[in-house]
């Protein structure tokens, strides 16, 4: 056992824990023990290593709530079938035992985590709820084992009403604060006014002093309920859960603004004073909300740091990986989701960093090993449709098969649930000629300018209703007369807990097909959605041009073009350029050797430009649009893109507006996403998505090497193309 200890477990903070871990070097240890170090490793979220160190407890002689610890700590880790089987003699006497509330709330959660099938997960927690014993419970773990219950039906993609396990048969469910859990699913299922009004009853009872109500006040209807933040009690300014609210709060006002500054300064300034439980708690918001500088400041180096504190592990991998440290990133970030499937951020830090290195392994294969911890049962394997898959998929050039996976994600098994056969779920478009079809169309604003490119098409086969982004709506009718367009606003990112009319248990699925959907959904034939389109394209359904306009300029706003030089507009971030995302974009500085190219007059297409870069812009000569606002009025920017004889950059609105009007596009290929996504993993450098798109980069790039090394390398591709592209116009 102690082998095993020194192996999974390094120095820990806390000497009363280390204490207990060093004593299990006596091979007849007391399992309290062995249980005290598992709890901390666990509570430190080292699932594998908790785990590890459970592995041949005798679990016979253990207190229950003892037991469903060791059952839970083992699904959370890769032991799932032992888990299970541990669980299995628990199930047949559940309605005989005589089970303390404790018992009886832990045991539900070994058992809604476990590789049970659905309908046994619910079946063993109403005998909890409704046996003999359980009806006695207290009313709150009743509530409790209702939640899980509406947990499991809403995953197993059951149609349910959120406002029967909400109140549960309660006259006043609203005086519950434990009740707070349900303000999500109220608001998604379209009860924002149940919501509001379980919100504003804690406010009242408990007030802004209980971190519970005031977190779930901030963030109900991105904080529209606490109107004086001043009035947030300055403790609790000092918590990471508080810090990660106060962050997506921070665009709403100067005054949230302040307040999430606030936040990071009571955190970031306490951060040695805090237990170690504590302290990994802030460091994981910290990677979680991309405030990795904040992260670097707090700990600058692993040296001393215990290896159980994986948010520092995950913010050393991200930093490194931003430096170009592709293997000292990978093996961060590799040693933190083998403890903890869980942690989102390493895998994505994860899955870009493989696409890096020299060899074939990706986060494909780590998820075969690995799996995703209790989310999974505690079972290895990739999860059909997740993000690791879909974009792996991706950059090895298996179009069809990434966007065949999609049919999993909840919004599309939600629509299948209550369509049947109407919905088409990555699925062939049918020779139905003359039916009606109702488009949803998902993802960003981007991929809708892009999948419009279908639409022409579309309507040649089907009576076309089309959602979409109102910005886009009179440039689409223009382009596609024969279609009907219904505006759908995007939700909007960073916006908490919007309040939605949906009556959906996804709020991907409530926001992209409000209430005033409904009579379209209900009159079509055959109902489908944006991504389906690409699917059908990679499936040879609909056919493909590489090149060719298909949405149509207002001509009232027309532009010139310019007379004797070539017009070229630059583009270099989104909208959204934090995090991962900030590896597929550039500075404008980085675009200054194009700048000097004889006979061409650049202008910037880029909206969200700040002051440092207008300046820069203007010091280069590169021209500004005046008078039109690049992030809402789409038609304004789709006419100047038309005047332009090409537009450079990377993958965004604009740029995707620039090729849908027929104006030829660069896409910088600096990295393996903007690259691979693109070119079929590299055998092509037409644009395998977009039309009249051309990636720029070398055959030969190697994508180990660092960054700047890629985009130099880059760039001085394009200006090699763009002097050749002048001459010609000089000449032509």
């Amino acid at each position: 056992m102690f082998r095993k200890l020194t192996r999974v477990v390094r120095p820990l903070l806390d000497l009363s824990e280390r204490r207990a871990l060093v004593a299990a070097n006596d091979p007849g240890t007391d399992p309290g023990i062995v249980l005290t170090g598992a709890r901390h490793l666990a509570r430190m979220r080292n699932f594998r290593s908790a785990a590890a160190l459970l592995d041949g407890i005798d679990t016979d002689g253990l207190d229950l709530l003892d037991e469903c610890f060791v059952g839970v700590t083992l699904l959370s880790g890769q032991e799932g079938l032992r888990a299970d089987q541990l669980l299995a003699p628990h199930l047949g006497s559940l309605a005989d035992r005589d089970l303390t509330p404790a018992h009886r709330v832990r045991l539900a959660e070994w058992i809604q985590l476990s590789g049970l099938p659905a309908a046994e997960k619910v079946a063993a927690l109403r005998t909890l709820r409704t046996s003999e014993g359980g009806s006695r419970a207290p009313g709150a773990t009743l509530r409790d084992l209702r939640f899980r219950e509406f947990r499991l039906r809403t995953a197993a993609f059951e149609k349910i009403d959120v406002r029967d396990f909400f109140a549960g048969g309660d006259e006043d469910p609203l005086r519950w604060k434990d009740n707070l859990r349900y303000v999500h699913d109220l608001v998604t299922h379209g009860h924002a006014d149940t919501a509001r009004a379980l919100v504003e009853r804690q406010l009242s009872e408990h007030g802004l002093r209980d971190r519970a109500v005031a977190e779930a006040a901030l963030r109900f209807d991105s904080g529209a309920l606490v109107p004086d933040l001043d009035a947030v009690p300055a403790e609790h300014r000092g918590m990471p859960g508080v810090l990660a609210l106060a962050h997506d709060l921070r665009g709403q006002s100067p005054a949230h603004q302040d307040f999430y500054e606030a936040c990071l300064e009571a955190t970031t300034s306490r951060f040695d004073a805090m237990d170690v439980h504590t302290r990994d708690s802030l460091l994981r918001v910290l990677t979680v909300k991309d405030l990795l500088p904040e992260l670097d400041a707090l700990v600058p180096t692993l040296r001393g740091v215990p290896e159980t504190m994986l948010g520092a592990r995950c913010g050393r991998g991200l930093i490194a990986m931003e430096r170009g440290e592709h293997r000292d990133a990978a093996d961060l970030l590799h040693s933190v989701l083998v403890e903890d499937p869980t942690y989102t951020v390493a895998a994505t830090g994860l899955r870009l960093v493989y696409a890096r290195l020299d060899g074939d392994r990706t986060v494909i294969d780590l998820r075969n090993e690995i799996g995703y911890g209790s989310a999974s049962a505690g079972r290895a394997g990739i999860r059909r449709g997740d993000r690791d898959q879909g974009t792996t998929l991706m950059l090895t050039g298996q179009y069809l098969k990434a966007w065949s996976v999609r049919r999993t994600a909840p919004p599309w098994r939600i629509l299948e649930r209550d369509l049947g056969a109407r919905f088409l779920n990555a699925a062939p478009l049918p020779e139905d000629p003359g039916s009606s079809l109702f488009l949803i169309t998902d993802d960003g604003v981007g991929d809708e300018i892009r999948g419009a490119q279908h639409l022409g098409e579309l309507a040649t086969r089907y009576r076309v209703t089309a959602t979409c982004d109102p910005r886009l709506r009179t440039l689409l009718e223009r382009s596609f007369p024969t279609i009907e367009f219904v505006d759908v606003a995007r939700r909007i990112r960073g916006h908490l807990n919007p309040v939605y009319d949906g009556r959906y248990s996804d709020f991907i699925l409530a926001s992209h097909l409000p209430a005033h959907c409904d009579p379209y959904v209900e009159a079509a034939d055959h109902v489908t959605y944006g991504q389906n389109l690409t699917f059908n394209r990679f499936a040879g359904v609909l056919p493909r041009r590489d090149t060719g306009a298909y949405l149509v300029p207002d001509p009232a706003r027309a532009v010139p073009r310019a007379e004797g030089r070539l017009k070229v507009g630059l583009v270099w971030k989104s909208h959204f350029s934090g995090g991962t995302r900030r590896m597929m974009y550039i500075g404008l500085e980085q675009l200054t050797p194009l700048l000097d190219v004889d006979g061409v007059e650049f202008w910037s297409i880029q909206h969200a430009t700040d002051d440092r870069e207008k300046a820069s812009l203007e010091e280069h000569g590169i021209r500004q649009i005046q008078d039109v606002d690049l992030f809402d009025d789409l038609e304004g920017l789709a006419a100047h893109v038309a005047s332009m004889d090409l537009v450079i950059g990377i993958s965004t609105v604009p740029m995707e507006l620039a090729a849908a009007v027929g104006t030829p596009t660069w896409l910088l290929g600096f990295s393996p996403e903007n690259y691979l996504y693109r070119t079929g993993g590299g055998v092509t450098s037409v644009d395998q998505l977009s039309r009249n798109s051309t990636i720029i980069a070398p055959p030969w790039i190697d994508f180990t090497a660092p960054y700047q090394e890629c985009v130099d390398l880059v760039l001085a591709e394009c200006r090699t193309r763009l002097e050749r592209l002048a001459r010609s116009a000089r000449h032509g």
